[in-house]
């Protein structure tokens, strides 16, 4: 009998591949957002440590010119956290995005898969039939044989 072959087969190994791609995207984009929470971690502590340390200045004898020097790094690091957090709300919103791609090419890769599962069931029980109607063929061939002698 024949070798079983998928029409489909190509179409199943490209949805696959894309299917592959994507996942990596997503590791990507989780990557990068593991990446910029650990960069807003780092901004909070260094705006907590800056906020702690201006108090401790502000209780000493410390002067005027010095405690403005203060303000314009506490107003970078804010405006660096406020940005870190943009980036890691669209990092978040991507990788929503990708979750949905990714579940649309697994629900293809799904239905290809669960086609050429049935198409080979079709194939082996074509095969069986064919098997019982040769050892039938066979069967009656030694009996006619077995007759004339």
């Amino acid at each position: 009998m024949m070798k079983f072959t998928f029409k489909l087969e190509k179409l199943l190994s490209y949805k696959l591949q894309i299917l592959d791609s994507e996942m990596m995207s997503l590791s990507v984009l989780r990557k990068e957002l593991e990446e910029s929470e650990k960069i807003l971690n780092e901004l909070k502590k260094k705006q907590d440590h800056c906020q702690r340390d201006f108090e401790e200045k502000i209780l000493g004898k410390t002067k005027p010119a010095t405690l403005q020097s203060y303000t314009p790094y506490i107003e970078d690091l804010k405006s660096k956290i406020k940005e870190t957090g943009l980036l890691i709300d669209n990092l978040l919103i991507r990788m929503d995005e990708q979750i949905e791609i990714i579940k649309t090419v697994k629900l293809e890769t799904k239905s290809l898969e669960t086609l050429k599962d049935s198409r080979f069931d079709e194939y082996k029980k074509l095969d069986l039939k064919k098997t019982e109607q040769q050892i039938e063929e066979f069967v009656m061939t030694s009996k006619i044989n077995a007759q004339s002698y």
